[in-house]
């Protein structure tokens, strides 16, 4: 296990093309759907990007909380001890979200078209996740252009507001409610688990490289 976290500590390429090759193993074998067919694989990729993302949005948050209790705190002293370094990993955890929430949109396109016969923008859940990229886009531009370390910490918050008020109230009429975790089939839920880990895996390693790569040039 040391061994295998050291090797994701390199991000080095193979470690991408790995996960990727899994990936894709996993969405190949994986079973189809009665209601969707062979479509359901690209809801797997499709439905894992979006929890992924906002998993990603949600720990972003969560840092983003955590930086503004060591400010509070800073003179107690603060348990955190190194608040750029904090800063970093939440600015990467922010753009790691926006890249894993535009890659969903860009999976949900093929699927729209072979299940419903069109791209529909305006169908809630289609038309929700839009606006979450772009109110999200837009928070993330002005910490970008803003570039302070607290600006980072509150952005990350106000995009998961974002995130979580759209979802709530999107409602779902083509969309299917849960073609996947609602489904009787126990092969169906276990493939999909899998690739979630994976996607997961995958956002980790990005998240973690953009933070090292935004720490050397702080």
């Amino acid at each position: 296990m040391a061994t295998f976290i050291r090797t994701l500590q390199q991000n080095h390429p193979l470690i991408y093309a790995a996960l990727l090759l899994v990936l894709g193993a996993l969405l190949i074998a994986a079973p189809a759907e009665a209601r969707l067919g062979n479509v359901v694989k690209i809801v797997y990729a499709h439905g894992a990007a979006e929890r992924v993302a906002v998993a990603a949005y949600w720990m972003a948050s969560i840092l983003g909380i955590v930086y503004c209790a060591g400010r509070a705190f800073q003179q107690s002293p603060p348990r955190i001890s190194n608040l750029q370094s904090l800063t970093a990993w939440t600015r990467a955890t922010t753009e790691t979200a926006l890249l894993f929430w535009f890659a969903h949109i860009i999976i949900s396109a093929p699927a729209q078209i072979l299940a419903w016969g069109t791209i529909t923008l305006s169908e809630p859940r289609v038309a929700g996740a839009l606006n979450v990229l772009i109110a999200t886009t837009i928070v993330y531009a002005a910490a970008r252009w803003m570039d302070k370390t607290w600006v980072w910490a509150v952005a990350a918050i106000v995009n998961v507001v974002i995130v979580g008020i759209v979802l709530r109230n999107a409602l779902n009429i083509l969309h299917p409610i849960d073609p996947i975790l609602g489904s009787d089939s126990i092969t169906i839920k276990v493939f999909y688990a899998g690739i979630v880990v994976v996607m997961g895996v995958l956002a980790v390693q990005v998240a973690r490289q953009r933070a090292q790569a935004i720490s050397k040039r702080e």
